[in-house]
């Protein structure tokens, strides 16, 4: 259906930063200021080109009131595909994050590229989840690796934006380069 996503937030990064907080209202890193609510029953994240300063993998929180969440109450699963060896399933409960990207290596040529819907955000007495594609060059052994799942947030209240920051496998690792956009799906 033509005209079915609307861009309600998007930030490009264009110098190195710790995190990013597209949504969040406010506390957001784009002049946008958009809060997620039940404006749209369905989000849909993109995320472009991200680049790690030292390899390393991404991860995802939801926020409250534009604050990340890090209690122990994120659940995912998904499907590792890897282009070089063998697949491999994986899954965890009371995380208090969720990799939302395998590792990105530091090289110039590699990124990570991902789409993600999210659900039920705006309810404050169901749970936040969402659904998750991603894929990136592993530069280091020249292949393409990727993930597909999804992740449940625990916690029957609101959720106003996502955080997107690096493990710190790597410390200190930083965001180098990236574009996020988030779109609401129309009713």
């Amino acid at each position: 259906m033509a005209g079915s996503l609307v861009l309600v937030d998007t930030f490009t990064v264009s110098e190195s930063t710790a995190s990013v907080i597209i949504g969040g209202g406010s506390q957001g890193n784009s002049s946008y200021n958009y809060a997620m609510d039940d404006t749209y029953d369905v989000y849909k994240l993109v995320i472009t080109n991200l680049r790690p300063s030292a390899d390393d993998a991404p991860m995802m929180r939801v926020t409250k009131s534009g604050s990340p969440d890090d209690t122990a109450a994120y659940d995912r699963a998904h499907r590792y595909l890897k282009a070089d060896t063998s697949h491999t399933t994986y899954g965890n409960t009371d995380g208090t994050k969720y990799d939302c990207m395998t590792t990105i290596d530091a090289a110039s040529t590699a990124s990570g590229n991902g789409i993600y819907y999210l659900f039920n955000f705006a309810s404050s007495s169901e749970y936040s989840f969402g659904t998750y594609s991603e894929s990136h060059i592993q530069a280091a052994e020249n292949t393409v690796r990727a993930l597909h799942g999804g992740f449940t947030h625990q916690v029957a209240s609101a959720s106003d934006g996502i955080y997107v920051a690096f493990n710190n496998y790597a410390s200190g690792s930083t965001i180098e380069e990236g574009k996020f956009s988030l779109y609401g799906l129309k009713k």
